[in-house]
Order: C-alpha cells, then sequence, then structure tokens
C-alpha cells in the first residue's frame, strides 16, 4: 500500500502512518511498531496532530463514494470525534496555530472549517473549480492557503472565507502549499516539477524553484528549510533564504508521496507508493532507519458459508 500520509507528534517521539483501514504509529527512532488505530476509512490521505499532540487528524475515505475528516486519540488510538462526512474524498487536514480549528480541502471542491471546541463546521468555502488537494494555515492564524486540481493556489481570509489572492503561474495541478513565517510569502508545488513562490497579498510570482525530476507531491516549510519529496523517488532540501539546494535524501525506490519534518529532533520522515518510510536525520544526511509501514490490509476469514 502507498504511504500517503506521514505526521509525526510535535515532540519527534512518534510517527503516525495511514494505511489501509487503519493508521499505525510508529517509533521513528528505531522503526518499531507501537500500536494500530482501526475504525478508519479505506484510504488515508493526510495526518497531522494538535499542537499539544493529544489529538491526530485524519482525512480520507473510500475515491467516489465517501470521505471522512475524523479526531482521534493517539495514545487509545480511540475516535474521539467525526467532524465531518462527505460524498467523495478529503485529501487534506490541518491544525491553526493555536489548536483551535481544523482546515479541511476535498474532492467535492471545498474547504471547510471546523470549530474544535464545539465540533460544529463553522464554515465551507467554495472558490476552486475542481479537487482541493492542500490546505495550510498562515503562522498567525488570521489567514489559509490552499492547493487544488483547477491548476491555482489561493489565499483566503479565515475570517470570511473571502478569496484574498490567486496564483495561476503552475499552469498544472497543484499538490501542496505552505505559507513563510512571516505570512507574507506563499510556496506551492506540484505537477510541473517546480515549487513556486508567490507573494500572498498580491498572488504575483517571487521566486521559482526547479532542478527536480517529477512532480512535487509533498512539501514542508519550517525553521528555515524548504523540504519536498517527488515522483523522481529524491526528497530534497532548499534553504529558505536563498532557495539553494542544501541536501538530497535519495535511497526510495518509488515515489515519494509524503513527508513531515519534526523540527525538536531535526528528522525528516518520507513515505513512499512502495509502502516504504525513511527516517532522516537533516543536520548531516543520514539515514536514521527504514521499515515497511503500510503492507495493506486483511479482511477476517470467512468462517461459514452463507446461502
Amino acid at each position: 500500500m502507498p504511504v500517503a500520509a506521514l505526521a509525526f507528534r510535535p515532540d519527534g517521539k512518534e510517527l503516525a502512518v495511514g494505511g489501509y483501514h487503519e493508521i499505525t504509529i510508529w517509533d521513528p527512532a528505531t522503526g518499531s511498531l507501537l500500536r494500530r488505530i482501526g475504525n478508519v476509512e479505506q484510504r488515508t490521505l493526510s495526518l497531522q496532530y494538535s499542537p499539544d499532540g493529544a489529538l491526530l487528524a485524519v482525512a480520507g475515505g473510500t475515491p467516489g463514494q465517501s470521505g471522512e475528516v475524523s479526531l482521534f486519540d493517539p495514545a487509545q488510538g480511540t475516535l474521539v470525534a467525526t467532524l465531518g462526512q462527505l460524498a467523495d474524498v478529503v485529501f487534506g487536514v490541518a491544525f491553526d496555530p493555536p489548536g483551535a480549528r481544523l482546515a479541511a480541502c476535498a474532492a467535492d471542491r471545498t474547504i471547510r472549517i471546523y470549530d474544535l471546541k464545539t465540533r460544529a463546521e463553522q464554515r465551507v468555502v467554495e472558490d476552486h473549480a475542481d479537487w482541493v488537494l492542500g490546505i495550510a494555515w498562515s503562522p498567525d492564524g488570521a489567514q489559509f492557503a490552499s492547493a487544488s486540481r483547477d491548476k491555482t493556489s489561493k489565499v483566503f481570509d479565515a475570517k470570511t472565507g473571502e478569496s484574498l489572492a490567486t496564483y495561476t503561474g503552475h499552469g498544472d495541478t497543484v499538490y501542496a502549499v505552505a505559507l513563510a513565517a512571516d505570512g507574507k510569502s506563499v510556496y506551492s508545488a506540484g505537477a510541473d516539477k517546480r515549487i513556486h513562490v508567490w507573494t500572498a497579498a498580491t498572488g504575483k510570482q517571487a521566486a521559482l524553484v526547479t532542478g527536480f525530476g517529477g512532480e512535487v507531491f509533498a512539501m514542508a516549510l519550517a525553521g528555515g528549510r524548504l523540504l519536498s519529496g517527488s515522483s523522481d523517488r529524491i526528497a530534497r532540501e532548499h534553504r529558505v533564504a536563498d532557495l539553494s539546494l542544501v541536501k538530497s535524501y535519495a535511497g526510495h525506490k518509488d515515489y515519494i508521496y509524503a513527508l513531515s519534518f519534526n523540527e525538536p529532533t531535526k528528522r525528516l520522515a518520507t513515505g513512499s507508493f512502495d509502502g516504504e518510510v525513511r527516517i532522516w536525520n537533516v543536520d548531516d544526511g543520514q539515514g536514521v532507519t527504514t521499515f515497511y509501514a503500510a503492507p495493506g490490509y486483511s479482511p477476517p476469514a470467512q468462517t461459514a458459508n452463507l446461502k
């Protein structure tokens, strides 16, 4: 099974990985399986821990049939709440910086904001013309940005849901998006094999990051680092200050679909189409451990033939 979702717990001591009808929790230092979480939709496409690590947000579904946004207690493996059920898959989830709201984006072209205190749907934004594949908050929580199959990336006002800027420079599907620490710059990545840097206030291009040998599926922005994963099977680290390439992380045998970076431990997790997860130490670029995290799901054996 492809690894389409990864998330470090904020302290970096556990890594959640999406599988088939389950989420697995791993020790990233050793690659040891710690526990399994069941009662999950067929495919998990996005995972994120709340800022305090007490909740794990899960997005996914069954393509063309159903989608779900859920909250789990990652320590106990129990379902805390189902925030939303949709007619098609949910591609992304993101907690706002205080952990008071959760944004989700989906194949029905919507972005939905949930209030985590009341567990109610606070707002539905319908501004994209196709699937919304990525979602990210600004550091102050005043805005959020999106990535879409309609070939655009957008910035929205979090209070009103109003579109503030639209970037149309990709010309192809946009898979991932991130906002800079100052909230002024947006980074969007996609099928055109580039990362675009543009101004949040105007939607104007500021810079391009090139040199990728395939589509850029995943991206993270933290600690002055711009990290990405591509279908060319390489993860890359660029310096935010000048966008220069610092390191390449090679070794995967298939597309890199997902990644997660943990600032306290300085570790990068990458997940590939063939189910392999690799943990890297970004200080020296060396691998820490490698394991297969999504071997698939086996239904219970049939015990009776009922006719």
